[in-house]
């Protein structure tokens, strides 16, 4: 799932509708006393409802979900049954259901025996649920069978409904804990089964989910009864269903390659009149899909794909298996439509597809693991971007994600990567800038330090293992480590995702006759002027990488930092050394005023990813009260001398220095802030946008709005100002 954003509210008015469920067989007392005589065992009965993970020994080996669905109503009635294997008898069991009124529920045996059983909803935070039965239902496998209704739900989870245009539209959300809305269910990632589902719904509505149709029967109701292929094994908060007056795009099938036999049929969904709009990102999928399955060595694994943009959705969108959910603003795509908006787009479309292997096909155990799955889709999105469109000077997105992260890392209060996850109502803070940014650095840092063929030998190792099902942290630190064969990177990975904060590196480079060139490395956390961080407490085991040039060249010198100082042996004295080779590190750095210097000299030198990671470094120091305002200042100006990306990340540090001025410190800012940038505008302004580079485009609203903002403006501020209420007094007059 792409990242959170902010829940919209929904509108309209939805009509009540009772449906019927359909009947129970009647529970005799003899089938009751029969079941009761097999059990050997002295059955479960656990009496507290949990506060996070369902106990163990019962788990759902297969669901099949029957539901009667009508966009037009305010409820829906579902027929569910869910294969169950049991450890040891069982008189109670726990599971989940937040919103479904179960009016029955029985198990029944293999032998068709059946026992009754009372369902009471919602026990305990997050709609825990019990089912005690009659009598005890033995050890070995037994099946659920449960009726019931439940309301659409208005708040986009669950199966949610939403009105646009006047038209009802029915789609899901499950993640993190939703499917329990839409369906009793064990809805935790660990528990990995096939779903087949059944959907009638009215005719003329457009109806997928996770698996292909396999039949639609005109019932002569007026409604079809849609039956989808059985899923491979997936969690609750993947399953996928849409019901409404969808346009629907038929794209090219993703044709068959060497890992894959058969073609993909593709499809793409969007509300009435918008699918049109489908058509770009349904001819990138392909390109993205085949780079990706290149990559894990293994083929796409749910048969099918369908891409569908919903009315509207809480995020940025969804990685059900084979049933990707997107906002619009994630999908579609027209002529109006930026460059800024097409790169989201179609970072947020790698993202989900990257899930489909990481997340879907092997899956965390629990949610304190859920990173893995962001933040490798994170990192493999600009990876898969970089892949397919080398033009796009995609290489750059790690290096921000690297300094976003480290803005919320720095904070006394920053959690860690891999973050406990007690309670239901912990389980949304998981997912954050932490887990999606900090989490795809590590990644990136790691990749660059063991390299990228071995890196990816690790995940297609993991990928084998764990196939169709889950995996802790630890199952992937290993997978890494014997595939790279380096069997002690595990132990710094962890230091990166058991504590929170970044390392800050005091690096001093020295030359002299007697010890001869070396660099010493001291580490601690990196801590803001005022900050309560104790910044000697944590310590990390670092693959560091620095860039080495000297008389010969370029050298990348790699070691692991192990202890608190390290000092390494250079072979001559350097010109200079940039301690984060290729801005891949996650790390902040000091360097002495010598070092300092001559890398602001050699700034063009570097590569864009360095130029970043200095510049960034440079104004950590100033806000940790390690480096003036003249030095400030200097990293400013030298950022202005290097790549688009650099400069645009030093239109950020402006800020920060403003806030510490006066008023007569201020207006002299302005002055170099117009000397500085009023150049950049120059060039970029003058050339039409094809004449200039990806970054040179996303860079050019950047320097405008430093102008406006920073500058001696005034003239052009109020015309602006002026443009901007003409345009939004037009908007109040046409709502008006």
């Amino acid at each position: 799932m792409t990242s959170r954003l902010t829940i919209a509210l929904l509108s309209g008015v939805a009509s009540l509708v009772t449906l019927s469920a359909c009947s129970t067989p009647a529970q005799s007392e003899e089938t009751i006393t029969e079941a009761a005589a097999i059990t050997t065992d002295a059955p479960v009965l656990q009496a507290e409802a949990p506060a996070g993970q369902l106990p163990q020994g019962v788990r759902p080996t297969a669901y099949r979900l029957d539901v009667i669905t009508d966009p037009n109503k305010a409820s829906f009635t579902g027929h569910e049954e869910i294969d169950l294997a049991l450890e040891k008898p069982h008189a109670r069991i726990w599971l989940h259901a937040l919103g479904p009124v179960v009016s029955s529920v029985k198990a029944v045996l293999p032998d068709g025996m059946e026992i009754a059983a009372t369902f009471t909803g919602d026990q305990a935070d997050g709609g825990v649920s019990r089912i005690d039965f009659d009598a005890p239902v033995p050890a070995g496998t037994a099946t659920l069978v449960i009726e019931y209704s439940a309301p659409y739900n208005l708040q986009l989870a669950g199966l949610y409904k939403v009105e646009q245009a006047g038209k009802p539209y029915l789609v899901t959300q499950m993640e993190d804990i939703d499917a329990r809305r839409m369906f009793p269910s064990f809805d935790e990632p660990r528990f990995k089964t096939p779903y087949t589902l059944t959907v009638t719904a009215p005719e003329g509505m457009e109806v997928a989910a996770n698996g292909a149709e396999v039949s639609a029967a005109v019932l002569g109701d007026g409604t079809v009864r849609h039956s989808f292929a059985t899923t491979r094994p997936i969690q609750s908060y993947l399953v996928a269903l849409m019901v409404g007056p969808y346009d629907k795009m038929i794209g090219n099938p993703i044709p068959a390659t060497d890992l894959r036999a058969e073609p993909v049929p593709l499809r793409a969904f969007a509300p009435a009149g918008k699918g049109e709009k489908l058509a770009d990102i349904l001819d990138v999928t392909a390109e993205i899909v085949d780079w990706q399955e290149s990559y894990f060595d293994y083929p796409y694994p749910y048969g099918k794909l369908d891409l569908i943009a919903a009315a509207d959705f809480a995020y940025g969108a969804m990685e059900n298996a084979g049933a990707i959910v997107y906002r619009e603003a994630a999908i579609l795509i027209d002529d109006r439509t930026s460059l800024a908006r097409r790169r989201a787009i179609y970072n947020t479309h790698a993202h989900e597809l990257g899930h489909q292997w990481f997340g879907n096909l092997v899956t965390p155990a629990w949610w304190n693991d859920i990173w893995l799955n962001e933040a490798f889709a994170t990192w493999i999105s600009a990876k898969t971007m970089n892949a397919v469109d080398p033009e796009g000077e995609w290489n750059i997105a790690p290096i921000n994600s690297n300094l976003y992260a480290m803005s919320l890392d720095h904070l006394a209060s920053a959690r860690q990567i891999q973050n406990p996850i007690l309670t239901n109502g912990d389980i949304g803070d998981a997912f954050d800038g932490i887990t999606y940014q900090k989490g795809g650095s590590v990644l990136n840092m790691f990749e660059t330090f063991l390299g990228e063929d071995h890196f990816r030998d690790g995940i297609r190792l993991h990928m084998q293992r764990f196939q169709d099902g889950v995996a802790t942290t630890e199952d992937f630190m290993q997978s890494l480590a014997d595939g790279s064969g380096q069997p002690d990177i595990a132990s710094s990975f962890s230091t990166f995702i058991a504590q929170p904060g970044i390392p800050y590196l005091d690096v001093q480079v020295s030359c002299n006759a007697d010890t001869g060139a070396e660099m010493t490395v001291t580490q601690s956390r990196y801590a803001p002027l005022g900050s309560t961080i104790d910044t000697e407490a944590p310590q990390w085991k670092i693959p560091f990488a620095a860039r080495v040039h000297d008389a010969s060249g370029d050298h990348i010198m790699r070691k692991m930092l192990s202890d608190k100082t390290t000092t390494i042996a250079l072979d001559t004295c350097p010109d200079w050394v940039m301690p984060n080779a290729g801005g891949a590190g996650y790390w902040r750095f000091v360097t002495d005023a010598k070092n300092a210097a001559a890398l602001r000299a050699s700034y063009a030198s570097l590569s864009t990813g360095e130029q970043m990671m200095l510049t960034d470094s440079v104004n950590a120091g100033f806000s940790a009260g390690n480096t003036d305002a003249a030095d400030l200042l200097a990293g400013l100006e030298a950022a202005t001398t290097g790549a688009s990306q650099a400069i645009g990340n030093s239109i950020g540090m402006i800020g920060t220095l403003k806030s510490m001025l006066d008023e007569a410190g201020k207006a002299k800012l302005a002055d170099w802030v117009e000397k500085t940038y009023s150049p950049i505008w120059e060039y970029l302004s003058e050339r039409p946008a094809p004449a200039l580079s990806t970054s040179e485009q996303l860079l050019a609203p950047d320097v405008w709005d430093l102008l406006l903002e920073e500058g001696h403006r005034t003239d052009e501020r109020t015309v602006m100002a002026n443009r901007a209420k003409a345009y939004l007094g037009r908007q109040y007059t046409t709502i008006a």
